[in-house]
């Protein structure tokens, strides 16, 4: 906000009123959304854990198939 017409005060206390809003925001969100956050928050992890479980499925079948190609 670089308006001349506003002061350094002004501006301080209208930042200070935007960061004292989103907060206020934030606490509604999580009081109202608060399980459902949790549980999207769960079911994204796993999907995450269950992606790595199989890339590292994938990939230590493809290493050993590459190690036992070599060895022959």
């Amino acid at each position: 906000m670089n308006n001349p017409a506003l002061n350094t005060a002004t501006q301080h206390r209208l930042h200070d009123l935007a960061k004292a809003e989103a907060e206020r925001l934030r606490r509604q969100a999580i009081h109202d959304f608060a399980n459902e956050t949790v549980d999207e928050f769960w079911r994204g992890a796993d999907a995450i854990w269950q992606r790595g479980q199989t890339t590292a499925e994938r990939s230590a079948t493809r290493l050993h198939a590459r190690l036992a190609r070599r060895a022959s």
